[in-house]
């Protein structure tokens, strides 16, 4: 009989031990918040390049240069949450000279929020929301949520894989299409792709237009609009 009040005891605590091992497991699933880093110090550059088509001119203008996104400082927003301020450094390319040797230029401030279930930008005063928490392939949701520019639906279309850009190797990386549409007189594609603690590090927009129905696809007629390249060339903390 004690034997058996020593092996019953020996279940129960063995049965509590397990379900406690997968409560802490459940605990501590990873909900993918470190792609959306806001350590101050912590910076990325970028290179980019970008095509402006002028249908007032009838002319194609192109850029290329660098930009340098720093978490500059904390504080509070008007709704009380703690928000990194976001200093966004430019450069512009000179072929007769190096990008080292060019001194950066302040652009514009923006600012991030994380909160328990989305990472939220605010770019030229307009606030989206750039990723939702937990990440999961498929998962949608309206980007603009934060904002009037009305409904756009944002999806992720890869999680957690790895991928690499230039000399650059990311473990773990998820891409973001925010847009992506096509009729007789417009094509639009809008990505953007994260890699865990680093942030951002691509993203591209294609946003061009005819004012003329045609068969041929818009990007082979294009009258205006724009088309732009953002590739992360290194980052750190400084």
């Amino acid at each position: 009989m004690r034997f058996n009040k020593i092996l019953f005891v020996f279940i129960c605590l063995s049965a509590f031990a397990l379900i406690s091992c997968r409560k802490d497991k459940s605990v501590h699933v990873d909900s993918g918040f470190g792609y959306f880093p806001g350590a101050l110090g912590h910076y990325v550059i970028y290179d980019v390049d970008s095509t402006v088509y002028d249908p007032f001119k009838n002319d194609t203008v192109y850029y290329k240069y660098q930009l340098k996104e720093l978490n500059e400082s904390e504080f509070s927003d008007n709704e009380g949450r703690i928000s990194v301020r976001i200093e966004r450094y430019i450069r512009y390319y000179n072929a007769a000279q190096s990008y080292d040797s060019i001194p950066w230029v302040l652009k514009n401030v923006w600012y991030s929020t994380l909160t328990s279930n989305t990472a939220e930008r605010v770019e030229s005063n307009q606030r989206y929301v750039k990723l939702v928490f937990p990440v999961l392939r498929l998962i949608s949701w309206n980007g603009n949520a934060q904002n009037a520019l009305g409904n756009q639906l944002y999806q992720y279309q890869m999680v957690n894989q790895p991928a690499g850009l230039g000399i650059l190797h990311f473990d773990s990386t998820l891409v973001v299409i925010q847009r992506d549409e096509t009729d007789l007189l417009n094509r639009r594609y809008y990505m953007e792709s994260y890699a865990k603690n680093v942030g951002m590090i691509s993203k591209k927009v294609l946003d061009v237009y005819d004012t003329k129905i045609d068969t041929i696809p818009v990007v082979n007629r294009i009258k205006g609009g724009v088309y732009m390249n953002m590739s992360i060339h290194s980052f750190g903390k400084q």
